[in-house]
């Protein structure tokens, strides 16, 4: 059995934030953090894998630094970390991002008792559409 859980990166404004001259925020100068709501979804998910022994993979779609992001993630005991990133995926929209997800996770492999956990809204506002598209 697998749970596999979609996690979004999302800025960390915990510390200072750069703001570019047009006003708009710097995300590149600022470190990612997993999305508050989606970190709950892999604390269940670690839970489910202590109680039955399944492989936790954990699923995002973002730039490169993401990466660090789900390093922490496998750090706390999550199994396998997936980034799938490519430019072209840059501009996408929410019914794109699902469903270049949904390949992810198809192409990582579902068994009819796999779980797939997903978040219930970003913590930017999103209006948390990707996981039911998925």
């Amino acid at each position: 059995m697998k749970c596999i859980v979609c996690v979004k990166q999302v800025p960390d404004t915990s510390g200072v934030v750069a703001v570019k001259e047009d006003g708009t925020m710097d995300r590149a100068a600022m470190a990612t953090i997993t999305n508050h709501d989606d970190l709950a979804a892999v604390e269940a998910a670690l839970e489910l894998k202590d109680a039955t022994g399944c492989k936790v993979v954990v699923v995002s779609m973002g730039p490169p630094p993401a990466e660090g992001m789900l390093r922490e993630l496998l750090a706390m005991g999550c199994d396998e970390a997936v980034l799938v990133s490519a430019r072209e995926f840059g501009g996408s929209d929410t019914y794109a991002t699902s469903q270049i997800l949904a390949a992810a996770i198809h192409k990582i492999g579902v068994d009819k008792d796999d779980i797939i956990f997903c978040g219930r809204q970003a913590i930017d506002g999103d209006t948390a559409q990707v996981g039911p598209q998925i």
